[in-house]
């Protein structure tokens, strides 16, 4: 994504924050596991997916709304330096194609920099920082996009990275939806 582009997300970010923190409280929940997952995945785009994710680690089963939050970030701050991974493997590949190559370089790009932004969310989230963690998911949702592009504009596309790429936005998604509702 350009650089405008990225700022423009930015600035829409902090508009959007600025518009939540003026919401009521958040709610408060008497359900905890798996009931509250998907309780707080109801409004994502793929509600399955997001309770499935939510209630993939053993602590998930006695969990709050605020540590299902942490679970989100958690998953997808995996998820995303598995797949920085996975994208320096093929790299390292002799004989890749010239388009797929430029495709790769770019992702692991992106990649690099949502590892780092989801990390900072989960810093944020600890320190009940909603606004940033806001934020910085918008920007490694930003990142996770850019990748999707480079996959869909180019010749040289990997299928197991597209798969990865579109569990990382659903993942990043279904994390700011959480955010939000935890937003106070």
């Amino acid at each position: 994504m350009k650089m405008a582009g990225r700022i423009f997300l930015l600035f829409l970010s902090v508009y959007v924050t600025v518009a939540i923190a003026g919401k009521a409280p958040p709610p408060t929940f008497t359900e905890k596991g798996k009931a509250l997952a998907e309780k707080l995945c109801e409004k994502s785009e793929d509600k399955a997916f997001c309770v499935a994710s939510l209630t993939s680690r053993p602590e998930a089963a006695t969990a709050t709304a605020p540590k299902l939050g942490v679970i989100a970030l958690s998953i997808a701050s995996a998820n995303a330096s598995d797949t920085s991974f996975y994208i320096k493997a093929k790299l390292k590949q002799k004989n890749l194609e010239p388009a797929l190559e430029d495709t790769l370089d770019d992702c692991s790009k992106n990649y690099l920099d949502a590892v780092a932004q989801l990390d900072d969310s989960l810093a944020a989230l600890m320190q009940n920082s909603y606004i940033d963690v806001d934020i910085w998911l918008n920007t490694a949702i930003s990142d996770g996009e850019a990748c999707e592009n480079a996959l869909n504009d180019r010749a040289g596309n990997d299928a197991e990275l597209a798969r990865r790429n579109t569990n990382l936005l659903k993942l990043c998604k279904d994390a700011l939806l959480i955010n939000t509702i935890l937003t106070p």
